[in-house]
Order: C-alpha cells, then structure tokens, then sequence
C-alpha cells in the first residue's frame, strides 16, 4: 500500500504521538520512513531579527553570524532528535528509516520534501485548532492537506483527553 512514508517531527512530545503511527504504518506495510525536521534559514532568522521599516536594510557581519550560529545550533538538536526517532521507529519494527534535516517554512519544507522524495503517504500531528486559533496561528497542516499533490495525508490530533482545542 505505501512504499514511503514521509514523518514529519519537530521535537515535540506532539509530534513523538505520530511516530507510533508511522512506526505501525510502516511495519505492516513495508514502507520506508523518512522522518524530516524543519529548521530556520539564516534569512528567516535575519528577517526575524530586522527592525521594520519601508527602507530596505541589508544585514550587518554580526547579524548574519549570529544567524549562522543559530542555524548550526538548531541542526545539532534537530539531528539529535532524529537520532532518537529513528531509534524508536527502528523498535517499531519500521524495515528502513531515512532522517532528513531542512531548512524553511515548515509547509512549504514539507510539501515540497513529499514530491522530491516521492512520499505516498505524510504522517504529521497537528494541534487540531479549529475557528478563531487557526485563522490566527495559521495551519501548516491544512497548507500540507490543500497543496500536497500525490500523497495521502494522515494527521494525528493530541491524545490527550483534555488537549486543547482553540
């Protein structure tokens, strides 16, 4: 049924509820998990980091080290954090588990990793706000649901009986 199975994580324990999915997923179908985390660009964090203003500012040599610096750093706790999903997977039973690390927007990362690896199936948790919580917070998920052309999307909501839903 599915040959690739596109995990996206981002560390945390929302996320890890997804894992056990993906793990049972790819265990009784054989497929390869490609588990993903997202990490800043130096641009993101530049753009994050500059006053706003209606004149274009470019970056100073200090601005673009510490942004540097704060790429590195998050790709040193992305690949630990794979490290250990992949443990957990590889537990699960999963036959074959890939770990990738990408820098950008998380939907447009995730989107655009599903199509390039040729993934069937996206495995991601979602906060599951509905209303006034999503107009104001956005939804990576629903940008993956509306924009990822050739693979089933499977979105996993907190377990938790008292999670919260805006």
């Amino acid at each position: 049924m599915y040959r690739r199975i596109l995990l996206t994580h981002d560390g945390s324990e929302l996320a890890d509820q997804a894992v056990t999915h993906a793990g049972a997923l790819a265990k009784a179908t054989g497929a390869e998990v490609v588990v993903l985390q997202i990490v800043d660009s130096v641009s993101q964090i530049i753009a994050q980091m500059a006053p706003v203003s209606m004149e274009p500012m470019s970056a100073g040599p200090a601005t673009v080290d510490i942004a540097e610096e704060s790429v590195s750093s998050q790709h040193q706790e992305a690949d630990q954090n794979l490290a250990a999903v992949r443990a957990t997977l590889e537990a699960a039973g999963a036959p074959k588990v890939t770990v990738v690390v990408a820098e950008g927007r998380p939907q447009d990362a995730i989107v655009e990793a599903a199509e390039q690896l040729g993934c069937d199936l996206v495995v991601m948790a979602t906060h599951g706000r509905s209303g006034l919580g999503r107009v104001l917070l956005g939804s990576v998920a629903d940008h993956v649901v509306r924009n990822t052309a050739n693979a089933a999307v499977l979105l996993i909501r907190p377990s938790e009986p008292d999670a919260k839903r805006d």
